[in-house]
């Protein structure tokens, strides 16, 4: 894992760029909160000043994706952050981009590393106690971020979009990738709102989901890696929709499902994956007739997407 560090500074000729630094250079001296947009290939961090949103550090962690599997980077990644925790007890708030999948073999991987900050502040519990762990929507921050310009619908030109202005502010971020302009603005967006008086539990929430028809098949089996095996097999909708992403979530028995379907799938148009126990939510496996199919499988996966829009 190559690891890359910058900070705004001033070079000869009074102009601000991004200076590379040491790992163990950077210095925490303000309540900071951590900004991650977390992949498997390129991880994004940003360490956001909290009083006023003011760029500290800019990082970035890549994956040598010759000699380095998931795994290795996720517990990696891990140890490097973890250093930052123990550099300083300033950084009190964590806020990681949600995941959205484009790539069917990604999920497993993604969804290993999207709980690595928690699993630091229990696999190291009360050290840590005092830090927040949020997950922030990626349609939301963006929205607040392009505001008063609408959010693209296409994921690249959502990226572009961001891109273009967060330069517009910091043109000195002009070489740095699209995971630490995603983090970086990310974190701007938070510590504007915690300023304005938004608790982070708003910006994590969603609005009131409104119920919509969807389609819906089930895969039954032991492990994630077994469902990805047979995703391709069942899923029957349109190619666009994957195209569009994959959203995974895992519910308990006490969940209500057709309120957690509306409430993950917002307004977007993905493929929604629903892992839960076989021995639960006995009313949705009698109401779609998977009887056979729970008693074969200790883990079921629901497969939802909307019904295909109508288009001109």
């Amino acid at each position: 894992m190559k690891i890359t560090v910058k900070t705004p500074a001033y070079d000869d000729k009074g102009q601000v760029i991004m200076k590379e630094i040491p790992f163990d250079d950077i210095t925490i001296g303000a309540y900071s909160l951590l900004s991650i947009d977390g992949s498997t290939s390129n991880t994004g961090v940003a360490i956001i000043r909290e009083s006023d949103g003011g760029l500290m550090y800019s990082l970035t962690f890549k994956r040598d994706k010759t000699n380095e599997t998931p795994v290795q980077y996720k517990v990696r990644l891990k140890r490097e952050i973890k250093k930052l925790f123990m550099k300083s007890s300033l950084i009190q708030k964590v806020y990681y981009e949600e995941p959205c999948i484009d790539n069917i073999t990604a999920i497993a991987n993604i969804y290993m590393l999207r709980t690595f900050v928690e699993e630091i502040i229990v696999e190291d519990e009360p050290a840590f106690d005092y830090i927040k762990h949020y997950e922030i929507n990626n349609k939301r921050w963006k929205k607040l971020f392009l505001a008063p310009d609408k959010c693209p619908s296409n994921s690249e030109l959502e990226k572009k979009a961001v891109r273009d202005k967060l330069l517009g502010y910091m043109p000195f971020l002009k070489d740095s990738t699209q995971d630490e302009i995603d983090a970086i603005a990310m974190g701007f967006v938070v510590a504007t709102s915690l300023r304005e008086g938004v608790s982070s539990e708003e910006l994590e929430s969603q609005k009131k989901p409104r119920p919509f028809k969807y389609n819906i098949e089930f895969i039954g089996a032991e492990y994630d890696d077994g469902m990805l095996t047979l995703l391709h097999d069942v899923y029957s909708g349109p190619e666009k929709i994957l195209q569009n992403g994959i959203l995974f979530s895992e519910i308990e028995r006490k969940t209500d499902f057709e309120k957690h379907i509306y409430k993950q799938m917002g307004n977007d148009d993905k493929l929604l994956i629903i892992k839960f126990k076989s021995d639960t939510h006995a009313d949705i496996i009698l109401k779609h007739q998977i009887g056979m199919l729970s008693a074969q499988f200790p883990y079921l996966y629901a497969l939802v997407w909307r019904y295909t829009r109508k288009t001109s």
